[in-house]
C-alpha cells in the first residue's frame, strides 16, 4: 500500500496543473517536507534538545518547590513530574530543531541543483552586482576554470559600450523590484564575445525587501551568428538583384510554371515576377524565332536526363532591344531520383556576346585587306572537312613579292597586297573563300568547282587577273604568282594535309618557272622538298631554330668522359624536328652550310667554356666541317677568332673532315688542315673507312684521330674479318701515332672487343645518346 507521503506527492501532481503559481509552491513544499523528513537532527541538536529537556524538567521542580503547600506532593513525585516535563521539552526541542536544520538544507540543495540543472548561465547577484554565485554550467560557458574563479567578480564589468548601458538599467530595474532583460555582447573570461540573452529577477524577503538579484543568461552567439549570416545574404541578394542583370529561378520539373522567380526579371526581361507567376510561358514568347528550337530541345533534354543543362539564346524585349540570355538549370532530385523542381539562373551576356564578337571579328580579320586571316581559313577548313562535301583549296604565293617591296616601299606593298584581293575576289567564283596568311600568301576555298579540270580554269583565271593588274603609281609594274592546288578528300583530311599538299605543289610551281600552278602529288612534293628547306634556312638562323645535342666520347676501360661531339639539330616551326641527313646536304649544296657552321663553331666552344668554369677543365669538344668549309680560307679565320673569343685552348677543339670533304678539293684541304694545325687544333677523319678512303690520306693529312663508321662497329660482334680490319686499323693507326675513336657503340660485347684490341676511345648509344647540354654528364 502508498505510505502518506506518496498520496501526498500524487495529490500535488494531480493538482499542479489546476492552480499555477500556487500549485507550483505547495509542490516545492512537499519537495521539501519529503526531503526534510529524510535528514537527522545530527549530533549538535541532540546536544541542544537535551539541554532545553534538563533546563525544562529542572523548571517544572523549582515551580513545584515554590508552590509548595500543606497538601503539596511527595519529593519524589516532583522529581517525576520534572523529569517527565523535561524528557517532553527535550524531543518536541529535538524535533523541532532537526525539522528547521533540514527545511534549511534541503532548500539549499534544492536550489543548487535547479542552478546546477539549467542550461542557462545563472548568477546571484548582491545589491553591487557582484556575483555570489553562478552555476557550474555558466561557468563553462563563461570558459572559467570553476564557478569559484568568477565568485565576488563584478558582473557589470564584463559588459562595455552600449550593451554596459542596457545591462546597468536591466540591473536597477531589478534592484527597484521590477524584473527586466536585455540582450548584448559580453566577453568570457578568456576574452571571447558572445552574445547573451539576460533576465534579472530581483529576490526579495518576507518584508518585500530585495536581498540579491538572480540573473539568467542564454548564449544565442550561434542564433545571433546565423541570424546575422541570413541577414547579410538577403541583403546581397536584394543589391544584386537590383543592381546585376541576373534572374534565379524555381521551376517545376516539367517547365509549366514557376515556384519562385527573384525582382532581377524586371532588368533581365524587361517583365515582372508578377507577371512570371501568372503567365509562365511570356519569357518563351519573347525568345527570337530562330533560337527557340535549340533552347526547347535542350529544356526536353534536361527533363529527360535529369541532368544539368545550359542554353544560349537571343530575346526581343517589349522596347524592340535584342538582348542574349544565357539560362543554366539544375534538376532538383528527391531520394528515389525523380525531379523535384529544377532551380537555376538566366543572365543577360549581351556585353559579352558584343565582345567576343568584336574579338571574334579582330581574331578572324586580316587587317590590312579585310580578308579572312590564317585562323578563320583552319576554322573554315575544319568546318567543311567536317561536313564531308568535296571542296578545293588554292594555295597563292605572289612572285618577286620581296624585289616589289623592297623597290616600291612599303606603302605600295600594301597598296599592291589590297589589290590583289580584289582580283582574287573578282577573278574566281562567288563562293570562293579568300584568305590572307601572312605576307604575300593567300588561300582559297572553293566549294562550287571540285574537279581538276574546272580548278585548272579557275587557277588560270586568277593568273590572267593577277598579270592584268598594274600598279597605277609605280612604272606599270605586274604581278604574277605561283598556285599550289590541293582537294578535299583527295589530297587530306584536315587542314595540316591540305595546306601542307597545297604549299608543297605551290613551290614545285615555282621551281618550275613560276607564274603558274601545280596540284598537290608525290611528284610535286619531291620537287619542293630541298626548296622548302632552302627557304627557311636564313629564318632558322636569325629565330635560332637550330640547337646543339652533344655525344659524349668515353675511355673504354674506365668509361670515363674524354670529350664530346657537337651535333646540330634543327626544329622547324611548321614540319618539327628535321632530321640532319634532310637538311645538312641541302646545306652544303646552297652555301648555308658556311654560314651554319660557324654558329655550330661558335655554340660549341660558347658550351665548352660553360663547361670548363663549372670545373671540367679536362673536357674537349669535336665539330664537325664539311667540304664546302674546308675548301674556303675562311675556315682558319673562324676557328681562331671563336677560341680566342671564348678562352679555350685549342687542344681542347677536334676538327672532324669527312674522306668526302677531303676528297672535293684536297689541296685546299691541306693548306687549311696545316693552318689549323698551326693553331693547335687536332683534326680526325671521321666516317673512316666507308667513303672513297685511302691510305695516303694519313700521310698526307697527318691527322690527330681516326673516327671508325658504325658501319663496322656494328658487324665486330660476329663478322671475324670486320674485326680484323678494325683491329688492323687500330694498329697502323697506333703506328703512325694516330688515336682511335670507334662511333656507333650500342652493345656490350662490342665493348668488350674494342677494350682487347686496345681502342682508345668508344662512341654510341651504349654510352651517351645526343642530348641537350643540360642533361650531359661531365666529370668535376
Amino acid at each position: 500500500m502508498p505510505t502518506s507521503l506518496t498520496l501526498k506527492w500524487r495529490r500535488a501532481l494531480h493538482r499542479h496543473g489546476e492552480d499555477g503559481s500556487h500549485q507550483d509552491q505547495h509542490f516545492l513544499a512537499l519537495l521539501l517536507d519529503a526531503w526534510s523528513n529524510r535528514r537527522p537532527a545530527g549530533p549538535f541538536g541532540f546536544t541542544v534538545s537535551v539541554a532545553t529537556g534538563i533546563g525544562a524538567g529542572a523548571a517544572s521542580i523549582a515551580l513545584q518547590m515554590a508552590l509548595r503547600g500543606p497538601a503539596s506532593a511527595p519529593f519524589s513525585l516532583q522529581i517525576a513530574v520534572g523529569a517527565t516535563v523535561g524528557a517532553i521539552a527535550m524531543i518536541a526541542t529535538r524535533q523541532r530543531f532537526a525539522a528547521q536544520k533540514a527545511r534549511q538544507a534541503a532548500t539549499t540543495a534544492l536550489a543548487s541543483s535547479f542552478l546546477d540543472a539549467s542550461r542557462d548561465c545563472v548568477k546571484l547577484l548582491d545589491l553591487q552586482g557582484h556575483m555570489l554565485r553562478i552555476n557550474d554550467y555558466g561557468a563553462t560557458l563563461m570558459e572559467a576554470t570553476s564557478p569559484v574563479q568568477l565568485a565576488g567578480a563584478d558582473w557589470l564589468g564584463f559588459w562595455k559600450g552600449d550593451d554596459n548601458d542596457a545591462a546597468t538599467a536591466a540591473f536597477r530595474s531589478a534592484l527597484n523590484g521590477t524584473p527586466a532583460s536585455f540582450r548584448g555582447v559580453c566577453t568570457t573570461t578568456t576574452g571571447q564575445p558572445k552574445w547573451w540573452d539576460s533576465q534579472l529577477i530581483p529576490v526579495k524577503d518576507h518584508a518585500g525587501k530585495v536581498v540579491a538579484v538572480v540573473c539568467a543568461s542564454l548564449d544565442i552567439t550561434s542564433q545571433t551568428q546565423l541570424l546575422q549570416q541570413l541577414r547579410a545574404k538577403s541583403e546581397l541578394m536584394s543589391e544584386m538583384e537590383a543592381h546585376v542583370k541576373l534572374v534565379f529561378f524555381s521551376y517545376s520539373a516539367n517547365f509549366e510554371y514557376f515556384h519562385y522567380i527573384t525582382a532581377g526579371s524586371s532588368n533581365v526581361f524587361g517583365v515582372e515576377p508578377d507577371e512570371f507567376m501568372r503567365n509562365p510561358h511570356v519569357w518563351r514568347d519573347m525568345v527570337v524565332p530562330e533560337d527557340r528550337a535549340a533552347l526547347h530541345a535542350e529544356m526536353a533534354r534536361i527533363m529527360a536526363e535529369s541532368s544539368e543543362g545550359r542554353a544560349q539564346y537571343r530575346i526581343r524585349k517589349a522596347d524592340g532591344s535584342v538582348r542574349w540570355l544565357r539560362s543554366t538549370g539544375y534538376p532538383v532530385l528527391d531520394d528515389k531520383g525523380n525531379v523535384l523542381r529544377i532551380v537555376g539562373i538566366t543572365e543577360d551576356v549581351t556585353i559579352e556576346q558584343e565582345r567576343v564578337a568584336e574579338l571574334d571579328r579582330l581574331a578572324y580579320t586580316d587587317s590590312l585587306t579585310g580578308l579572312a586571316n590564317r585562323a578563320a581559313l583552319l576554322r573554315e577548313i575544319a568546318s567543311r572537312c567536317a561536313a564531308g562535301q568535296p571542296f578545293g583549296l588554292m594555295f597563292v604565293d605572289l612572285d618577286r613579292f620581296k624585289v616589289l617591296n623592297d623597290t616600291l616601299g612599303h606603302l605600295a606593298a600594301d597598296h599592291l597586297l589590297r589589290n590583289v584581293a580584289g582580283v582574287i575576289r573578282r577573278s574566281l567564283p562567288g563562293d570562293a573563300y579568300v584568305a590572307r596568311l601572312g605576307g604575300d600568301e593567300f588561300a582559297v576555298l572553293i566549294r562550287s568547282v571540285v574537279d581538276k579540270a574546272g580548278l585548272e580554269t579557275q587557277a588560270k583565271a586568277l593568273l590572267g587577273g593577277l598579270s592584268e593588274n598594274r600598279l597605277q603609281d609605280s612604272a606599270g609594274a605586274f604581278i604574277t604568282a605561283s598556285i599550289g592546288i590541293s582537294i578535299y578528300p583527295e589530297h587530306g583530311s584536315g587542314h595540316d594535309a591540305l595546306l601542307s599538299s597545297a604549299d608543297v605543289a605551290m613551290y614545285a610551281a615555282k621551281k618550275t618557272g613560276r607564274n603558274g600552278y601545280q596540284f598537290a602529288g608525290e611528284e610535286a612534293a619531291r620537287t619542293i622538298g630541298d626548296f622548302e628547306l632552302e627557304r627557311d634556312v636564313p629564318e632558322a638562323l636569325k629565330t635560332n631554330q637550330f640547337f646543339l645535342h652533344f655525344q659524349t666520347i668515353h675511355e673504354p676501360h674506365s668509361l670515363a668522359v674524354h670529350s664530346a661531339e657537337a651535333l646540330i639539330r634543327w626544329q622547324h616551326p611548321r614540319r618539327g624536328r628535321i632530321s640532319p641527313g634532310d637538311f645538312i646536304p641541302l646545306l652544303e649544296e646552297t652555301g648555308f652550310v658556311e654560314d651554319v657552321g660557324v654558329w655550330v663553331l661558335d655554340n660549341a666552344l660558347r658550351q665548352l667554356a660553360a663547361w670548363r668554369q663549372a670545373g671540367s677543365m679536362n673536357l674537349g669538344v669535336s665539330v664537325n666541317v664539311s667540304a664546302r668549309q674546308l675548301g674556303s680560307e675562311q675556315i682558319v679565320r673562324e676557328v681562331d677568332r671563336a677560341l680566342k673569343q671564348y678562352g679555350i685552348p685549342p687542344g681542347k677543339l677536334e676538327i672532324e673532315l669527312t674522306e668526302t670533304a677531303l676528297m672535293k678539293n684536297p689541296k685546299q684541304a691541306q693548306k687549311s688542315i696545316v693552318e689549323l694545325k698551326r693553331l693547335g687544333v687536332r683534326i680526325a677523319i671521321d666516317d673512316f673507312g666507308t667513303g672513297y678512303s685511302s691510305l695516303m690520306y694519313l700521310a698526307d693529312f697527318e691527322p690527330h684521330t681516326l673516327k671508325i663508321d658504325q658501319h663496322f662497329t656494328s658487324k665486330i660482334e660476329h663478322d671475324p674479318t670486320t674485326q680484323t680490319i678494325v683491329e688492323g686499323v687500330i694498329g697502323l693507326a697506333h703506328k703512325l701515332g694516330i688515336q682511335v675513336i670507334a662511333e656507333g657503340v650500342e652493345e656490350a660485347a662490342q665493348l668488350e672487343i674494342l677494350r682487347r684490341v686496345n681502342c682508345d676511345y668508344v662512341q654510341g648509344f651504349l654510352l651517351s645518346r645526343p642530348q641537350p647540354p643540360e642533361g650531359l654528364i661531365t666529370p668535376a
